[in-house]
């Protein structure tokens, strides 16, 4: 009660706009806000406030609750509603007997509360509303929040500080909550947030616009420079993966990634012909350590120009040398056409053809800006022409290479002036746009207080549909991912893989994500593991950091470190760049190797089962989970050093990996059993172990009692293609029974059957004279060479004790799966 009456005494400060109801339904109240206020000052500036606008409230669902504030004259841009933005909005709700939430405003000031479980779980006060400043504050409950980036922040907990969303190209920077903004590469204007009740919310403030967040003395304030207020509440129970799976819901879901994908990934920025491909590929494999898919950086291309092979020192022959070693290719793939060939360069000219180039408001002519390419012209993706384009484009560079997935990359979009260029030679080969012309926009406040044409486009440039750049800026990159996409669909991939670097909400339909350039320390190893926990919630669940680090040298013990994290990233890709010292795992001395070859190993005999995990959740919630996302109620998981350091993959495996230089750490283990995974040592839940991993060895990773797993058996593993139907299962019963998932299909890499696969359900009983296995169903054939039982003495015929007392071995080979949907073991 103490909390509710201080929370009312903090909102009760002046707004200057009042409300009048114009509209009360039971699912849709409308209101109309106004104030005899013109202005009102900002650091200095004078704001021209809109003096009337529209207050709209939709019970989209018991559970789902829709605010928008927008100008009277509904001038002011919006996120457009067609793909890739075909969010799954509620126009017209229908009615439910009851709602999971209380709507509350007071009209004079204007004050909305959101309240559930007798108190406010969301707040929007003091209004400020203009067409270049708009400003709100709300008023958490407690200090449990998570997400609101992207963000290279140490530790996952959203902690008090200024924080900027603007999709920027930073390398190698670390978030510390001060000015200027340490923004990079994505915006997801969404936050989890933790109830009084013990119950979750996520909210999603549905704007591309540029975002200040000011979270100090337990208020929040949200500062953006253009569009509306939209915001989004999903409310969820007491598992926070029951929110996150609405706002999922909500985008449309994530897109299942090919199972290829899963698999080992080589890159580095140097390597400067195809017969290092070749080398590189070689190296690994008589290092005996898996590898599927190779990349290249810049180097591939025609002198840096977008859609262009350098077919001397990348010739067609050595791609189909590579496919023979048993690997993919993925070539980046930037956004910049450059200008310097003319219409010599198939991108400029389609693209000049098309007329799909952004125009500068200084000008009239093309926007200049300088990228890789050097001089370069931008596709503007809003353009009615980019799709035909950008196909076109795709379909060229297949013809010279047939990559298997796309990088992409630089598409914040990055430039490398602060706005226009100002270009040795000017192309003037075509009309001037008068249309285009804008007069520059004088802000009274900039996110992040760096210039917003920074590394990028001027804030002013008009897109096609007269959008300016500073309501678009953050959407380019998942209009780049969607256009991709749809080319990847239309060259007949059934599962496009592309990694892209700038992300949106939805961009998970259509694409993955790795965080961009970091640096090679062990405050980004550290880091990066709270990164991916983030994209769990945005909608991204691929997702993974540059192995070992992308700026700077790496170190042995840093790598092998880096390596026993990245077992649990989605998407394992080792990656730096050309300044540094290569950093490919067999160059770096004997641990690494060991450490590489003993993780990555294990990793792969896992793939089918992590795969069948992403299968199971059927396109929506989180894959890699902080403890407290699957043990909500142990406020013992809320500890930063258990939350940023440990993780579950679905709710059957916990990892706890070192994250600094040593060999020992302390780990949590919640409420369970758990066996370590390898050798079955038994580790009693609801306390703090110290656990010893050397630099060379497996990370540690323990099963939960009451679950089992499917490992493949194969003892030497090449890559993707080496893994067979023969596998063990890893059980760990509570109350006699275990049980698990694994994917109905007999070829996971076809990605048709991918698509489309049902989920067996596993279920292990051990009975007093028997132990008994049964699956749901299996047009598969499983061929079961082990079945390990952890915490089973063993008493039974068939058996033969494990590594500890406690432990059964079952050698096979059984057979299940087809017809056969039960296994007896006397």
């Amino acid at each position: 009660m103490l909390i509710i009456i201080l929370l009312n005494l903090q909102i009760a400060v002046y707004t200057r706009y009042a409300a009048t109801q114009i509209k009360n339904t039971a699912t849709f109240k409308q209101f109309k806000i106004h104030t005899s206020e013109t202005t009102v000052s900002r650091s200095g500036h004078q704001i021209n406030l809109e003096q009337s606008l529209i207050l709209e409230i939709r019970k989209e669902n018991i559970d789902q609750v829709d605010i928008q504030i927008y100008d009277e004259a509904n001038k002011h841009f919006r996120i457009p509603s067609s793909p890739p933005f075909n969010y799954n909005d509620v126009k017209d709700p229908q009615l439910y007997d009851h709602y999971d939430y209380d709507i509350k405003v007071s009209e004079n000031p204007i004050v909305i509360q959101i309240q559930r479980d007798n108190a406010t779980i969301f707040t929007l006060t003091d209004l400020i509303f203009s067409e270049t400043y708009i400003e709100f504050t709300h008023f958490p409950q407690n200090k449990q929040m998570w997400g609101l980036g992207e963000r290279n922040q140490v530790g996952f907990r959203f902690r008090e500080g200024i924080y900027t969303l603007y999709a920027r190209d930073e390398p190698n920077i670390i978030e510390n909550g001060k000015r200027p903004g340490k923004h990079v590469y994505s915006s997801h204007p969404v936050l989890l947030s933790m109830e009084e009740s013990g119950k979750f919310n996520v909210m999603f403030y549905k704007t591309a616009s540029p975002m200040d967040v000011h979270y100090e003395d337990d208020k929040m304030k949200f500062i953006t420079i253009g569009g509306i207020i939209n915001i989004k509440l999903f409310l969820g129970d007491s598992y926070p993966r029951t929110a996150i799976k609405k706002y999922h819901q909500y985008l449309g879901g994530w897109m299942l990634p090919p199972f290829w994908g899963f698999g080992f990934h080589q890159c580095r920025w140097g390597y400067k012909n195809s017969s290092v491909l070749i080398d590189v590929v070689q190296q690994y494999q008589k290092n005996h350590i898996p590898i599927d898919i190779i990349w290249t950086d810049l180097d591939y291309m025609d002198d840096r120009q977008i859609f262009s092979v350098d077919n001397h020192n990348f010739p067609k022959k050595d791609f189909q040398y590579l496919k023979g070693l048993g690997v993919r290719y993925i070539p980046l793939l930037d956004v910049a056409v450059g200008v310097k060939y003319g219409t010599q360069d198939e991108g400029y000219k389609k693209g000049t053809e098309y007329d799909i180039f952004l125009y500068s408001p200084y000008t009239g002519y093309r926007f200049q800006g300088y990228v890789w390419p050097g001089d370069s012209y931008f596709p503007d993706f809003f353009h009615p022409n980019i799709s035909q384009y950008w196909n076109e484009m795709h379909q060229h560079l297949y013809e010279q290479v047939e990559f298997d997935g796309l990088w992409v990359d630089m598409n914040e979009p990055a430039n490398f002036c602060e706005g226009e260029c100002n270009w040795r030679n000017h192309h003037r080969d075509h009309p001037k746009r008068e249309d285009k012309l804008n007069n520059e926009i004088i802000f009274p406040y900039i996110p992040g207080e760096i210039p917003l044409a920074n590394k990028t486009l001027p804030p002013h440039l008009l897109h096609h549909g007269q959008y300016l750049h500073k309501d678009v800026h953050n959407l380019y990159g998942i209009m780049d991912s969607y256009y991709t996409y749809q080319a990847q669909k239309a060259l007949g991939k059934v599962q496009p893989f592309q990694i892209t670097r700038s992300t949106f909400p939805g961009t998970g339909k259509y694409a993955q994500h790795w965080t961009g350039d970091n640096g090679a320390s062990w405050d980004f190893l550290y880091l990066s593991l709270g990164q991916v926990f983030q994209f769990q919630i945005f909608g991204i669940p691929m997702v993974g950091a540059d192995v070992c680090g992308f700026m700077g040298d790496t170190n042995d013990k840093l790598c092998c470190r880096w390596i026993q994290l990245a077992f649990f990233y989605p998407f394992f890709r080792n990656h730096n760049n050309d300044l540094s010292k290569p950093q490919e795992f067999y160059k770096l001395g004997f641990h690494v190797v060991q450490s590489a070859q003993k993780n990555i190993h294990l990793r792969y005999s896992l793939l089918k089962w992590f795969y069948s995990i992403f299968i199971r959740e059927q396109n929506h919630g989180s894959i890699i989970n902080p403890l407290f996302f699957i043990f909500p109620e142990d406020y013992l998981t809320y500890r930063d050093f258990v939350m940023d350091t440990q993780l579950l993959i679905g709710e059957e495996l916990m990892g706890a990996p070192i994250l600094n230089e040593g060999v020992t750490r302390i780990a949590y283990f919640p409420d369970s059993n758990w066996y370590d995974l390898i050798t079955g040592l038994e580790l009693k839940g609801k306390q703090d172990h110290t656990l010893y991993c050397s630099y060379n060895e497996i990370v540690p990773i323990f099963i939960r009692s009451g679950y089992l797993v499917i490992q493949n058996t194969k003892e030497i593993i090449k890559n993707l293609k080496s893994l067979d139907n023969h596998y063990r299962i890893i059980a760990a019963p509570i109350n006699q029974e275990a049980k698990g998932v694994f994917a109905d299909i007999d070829d996971f890499e076809d990605e048709e059957k991918a698509l489309v696969a049902e989920i067996i359900n596993i279920k292990l009983s051990v009975e007093e004279q028997n132990i008994k296995i049964m699956i749901s169903q299996s047009h598969s054939e499983l061929i079961i060479d082990e079945i390990l039982i952890y915490g089973l003495e063993c008493t039974y015929n068939q058996c033969s004790p494990g590594y500890y007392q406690y432990n059964s071995v079952f050698k096979g080979p059984f057979n299940l799966g087809q017809d056969k949907t039960e296994l007896v073991l006397n």
